[in-house]
């Protein structure tokens, strides 16, 4: 069983720790367990809980009528509830809760059940955008500052990453190009997430991508920029960098292959860290991405 303090229940379900404690006193909706010097901590039962009545509250529910309801009752109102809604903020949260859910409890039949139904709702970009993307953030997976356990966000990404690679797998190949987008990671970067869904959106617009994947030796990415000059490059950076080191590795690019173009994306807060005066442009957003195909 993983463990979870009441400020990592905040943060995975949205609520926040003061309301979590009045829950507790006036509905006993948890029960915490305690530690030898009477600090309060949660288990998976408790976190999946507090998951699933975010989910109705999301929905119009009051926690006084969710407090009376015994957990299978919850989840059976979930389950009436999910099949009637149309596309919304609201279902994006409970399909969000409901993939949390799945890996604190690794769970694969109940993460296909919440990622079919977002497909269905609103195709796979919107699902990655709306549904995705906030839950890797929720949870601290997308930059690798997970508040579940490793295991679980192992499961999770894994699982994550295979319905993008199936999706990949199912566009046309297009023909040759003497512009590809090259798509890679630096030497330190081994989160693939972001990168993966470039590919499926670039191969879905019909351009050549060339997928080096993570942890790319500069030679390795100039070997291939030799036979490609123009090629287009995109790389995340995810970790923690030395801004001096990647501006550096930009201008060597733009010196030696002045004809290919540098795609960086990243938070925007180390956008900061690079030199103004390098060339490369910014990939902030699936939107942005979109723009420049």
């Amino acid at each position: 069983m993983s463990i979870y303090s009441i400020k990592e229940l905040e943060k995975l379900s949205g609520i926040k720790a003061h309301t979590i404690r009045i829950w507790e006193k006036r509905y006993a909706l948890l029960t915490p367990l305690r530690t030898g010097t009477n600090i309060r901590y949660y288990g998976d039962n408790e976190l999946v809980k507090l998951l699933n009545v975010t989910s109705l509250i999301s929905l119009g529910f009051k926690i006084s009528k969710i407090s009376q309801m015994s957990n299978d009752e919850i989840n059976q109102q979930l389950d009436n509830l999910i099949d009637d809604i149309k596309f919304s903020d609201a279902l994006s949260e409970v399909l969000a809760n409901q993939l949390i859910a799945s890996a604190v409890n690794y769970d694969e039949f109940a993460f296909e059940k919440a990622f079919s139904t977002a497909i269905l709702k609103h195709g796979f970009v919107d699902t990655y955008i709306k549904v995705i993307y906030p839950l890797l953030e929720k949870a601290g997976i997308l930059w690798k500052k997970s508040d579940l356990m490793p295991a679980q966000e192992h499961f999770l990404s894994n699982l994550i990453k295979q319905k993008i690679q199936s999706a990949i797998d199912n566009v046309p190949l297009s023909s040759p190009s003497d512009q590809p987008w090259v798509l890679f990671l630096p030497e330190e970067e081994v989160h693939e997430m972001g990168l993966l869904l470039s590919s499926y959106i670039i191969r879905e617009h019909g351009r050549t991508v060339i997928y080096l994947g993570a942890r790319v030796p500069a030679d390795s990415l100039y070997s291939v920029l030799e036979l490609f000059p123009k090629a287009k490059l995109l790389f995340f950076l995810v970790k923690e960098f030395d801004g001096k080191s990647i501006s550096s590795f930009v201008k060597n690019i733009n010196a030696n292959y002045p004809n290919s173009t540098i795609h960086i994306s990243t938070n925007l807060k180390r956008l900061e860290q690079f030199e103004k005066n390098i060339d490369f442009e910014k990939i902030i957003s699936v939107e942005s991405l979109v723009k420049k195909l």
